[in-house]
């Protein structure tokens, strides 16, 4: 599989950091659909819901996107893309996690990074709805890694037949102990407190038993101790991040995969994706500049916009959707 032909991302000086690009990569304005689409549903075997929407093309391919961490479907990157698939012809489905989005209050159990079999079962779903068309996987940062469990035949059977990925981390305690340190801890609070709320929500409604004792000052790496971990029925957090870090299941993809990442990354470590040797199905790029999904640059991408990570998107699917629908 050839690397992809791409114009580099050259920051601007007033987002020539890693942090610089993720926040305002997030608090930029940025295009929103005119309306969410079609809703769609997918029940999953232990009686939660997956609330989904979509917009129909006339291609052959339909493309799911997966929101990253206390996100859901009006995320500024999940917008962005679906205008963009919607504008290449593709069908687009946003998809929203467990307890994410309009499925607030329709989830007991958390969604987390290991929710490969939540994917599956929306693949399975669209397979049925949409018949002989060819299934991309979009999943940005936790996602991200979700898409590659799933792909490396971790907790689901049904797999996309192409996978492109956001800054996904690769190894879950790293992660966790980089959002913890330093300038990271801004992110760290900001992750927690939509979390915890999540939670105290769920008690409040009466879909768990359990009120969970999640301090203020807690980090994502207590929170995963505390709640994640017990709540979703694995022994201890160690188990939860062992388990569940995609880069022990990178080595069974089996599907074309295109993965973009930043060096400048405040806290998925790029030399997590240095470190692994790849199959020739898989394609990686790492961009100097771009932070944790902003890759804004200061010359306007062939796209029209500052968005470089939006330039890099319709690239992947391009190459993506030619080898999958080449002599199909």
């Amino acid at each position: 599989m050839q690397r992809l032909e791409l114009i580099s991302c050259e920051a601007p000086f007033w987002a020539d950091s890693g942090h610089s690009q993720t926040l305002w990569g997030h608090f930029l304005k940025s295009p929103e659909l005119d309306n969410l689409g079609s809703n769609f549903e997918v029940d999953l075997p232990d009686g939660d819901r997956l609330f989904c929407f979509y917009h129909q093309g006339h291609t052959d391919v339909v493309v799911s996107l997966y929101h990253g961490l206390s996100g859901d479907m009006n995320a500024d990157y999940m917008q962005r893309t679906a205008i963009l698939c919607r504008q290449l012809g593709h069908t687009v489905v946003l998809v929203n996690h467990r307890g994410a989005g309009p499925g607030l209050k329709a989830a007991r159990n958390p969604y987390h990074s290991g929710r490969a079999e939540d994917v599956s079962e929306v693949i399975k779903a669209l397979r049925q709805k949409f018949p002989n068309k060819k299934q991309i996987a979009v999943g940005y940062s936790m996602s991200g890694g979700i898409v590659l469990c799933l792909g490396g035949g971790f907790r689901g059977e049904h797999k996309p037949d192409g996978i492109i990925t956001v800054n996904a981390p690769l190894n879950l305690d790293r992660g966790a102990r980089m959002l913890r340190t330093g300038f990271n801890r801004i992110y760290d609070v900001r992750f927690v407190y939509r979390l915890r709320q999540n939670v105290e929500m769920k008690f409040q409604e009466g879909l768990i038993e359990q009120r969970y004792n999640i301090p203020w000052w807690a980090t994502l790496n207590d929170f995963d101790k505390i709640y994640t971990a017990p709540a979703s029925g694995f022994k201890d957090r160690t188990e939860y991040y062992e388990s569940c870090s995609a880069i022990n299941y990178l080595h069974n993809i089996d599907v074309p995969t295109y993965m973009l990442t930043s060096a400048d990354d405040p806290f998925v470590k790029v030399q997590d994706y240095q470190d692994v040797k790849f199959r020739d199905n898989m394609s990686l790029h790492i961009e100097q500049r771009g932070g944790h999904m902003g890759y804004l640059t200061k010359r306007k991408t062939p796209l029209g916009s500052h968005r470089w990570m939006d330039y890099y998107l319709r690239e992947a699917l391009d190459k993506l959707t030619q080898e999958l629908t080449v002599g199909s």
